[in-house]
């Protein structure tokens, strides 16, 4: 018996929280700008990225039946500023816009449920200009604002990697045994990296800028997937081809000593000529 489930580990979830008041939705990536699923609880005031762990052949089994998909999605929270930042751009670059007014978008009708996680705790004003006019509460993108949040938020992600001593190169992922061996400035490109994954390339570039981390040091991490399946492609017919290139006969080089000897020999009958009859 099978069943259409999913398995999720989700940290400090209450015994009273029901099913309804874990809500999966539809935003549009604040990096890439594509869809991507998140995890809306308590009355929208707490907003999670979806993690997915998936391997082929696995499944799950639940009680006494069988759930075939094997998928393990692990929510992680998430600030809703990072979601809010390129309808600020867009919306509210030249003059000041009620939230409400601010994020809206058609092909994602949920993005209107971002209000209420913004506008907590006067959030909304650490990267924008709040405008108030009676009950009227407005905001205006403000760039210099939104850099210094994203370079202190770099500062206490490079402060934390550094207490817990978790990093790990991202190509081999070996642990350093030696503090002291690493580049300065290597923790704050990790979080640099980190904190880039919920920016775009232009907004990543120019917080590489305000933490004081080369150009030429900060990795482009916005390779499209279809870039990555061309490179991928190329790389499998390279190596399916296995042309190969004709090899030239070597020329013995024949020493005097050597001519000298077949001269000598030549006429002269082979010694097993002896043992015919």
């Amino acid at each position: 018996m099978t069943c259409n489930k999913h398995f999720f580990i989700l940290k400090d979830l209450a015994e009273s929280e029901s099913d309804d008041q874990l809500q999966i939705i539809t935003l549009r990536n604040p990096a890439t700008g594509k869809p991507t699923k998140y995890l809306l609880r308590n009355d929208d005031q707490d907003l999670y990225e979806l993690n997915c762990f998936s391997e082929s052949n696995r499944s799950w089994f639940i009680n006494e039946s069988v759930c075939s998909n094997g998928k393990i999605f692990l929510p992680t929270r998430i600030d809703p500023l990072f979601l809010a930042i390129p309808y600020l751009e867009k919306n509210c670059d030249g003059k000041a816009v009620p939230l409400d007014h601010i994020l809206v978008d058609d092909e994602f009708p949920h993005t209107s449920r971002l209000v209420k996680p913004c506008s907590r705790s006067g959030q909304l004003a650490l990267i924008s200009d709040e405008k108030r006019a009676g009950d009227i509460c407005a905001y205006k993108y403000n760039e210099d604002k939104l850099m210094d949040w994203l370079r202190r938020k770099c500062i206490r992600l490079e402060q934390a990697l550094g207490k817990e001593r978790k990093f790990s190169r991202s190509h081999n992922f070996i642990k350093e045994e030696k503090e002291n061996e690493r580049e300065v400035g290597e923790m704050l490109q990790y979080a640099h990296g980190i904190v880039s994954d919920y920016l775009s390339l232009e907004h990543s570039k120019k917080l590489s800028t305000a933490v004081g981390i080369p150009e030429e040091k900060v990795q482009n991490k916005r390779k499209s997937t279809a870039e990555l399946e061309v490179s991928q492609i190329k790389k499998i017919k390279k190596e399916e081809i296995h042309e190969t290139t004709p090899i030239k006969p070597v020329e013995k080089k024949v020493s005097a000593k050597s001519k000298a000897l077949a001269k000598a020999a030549s006429g002269t009958k082979s010694i097993a000529s002896f043992f015919k009859k």
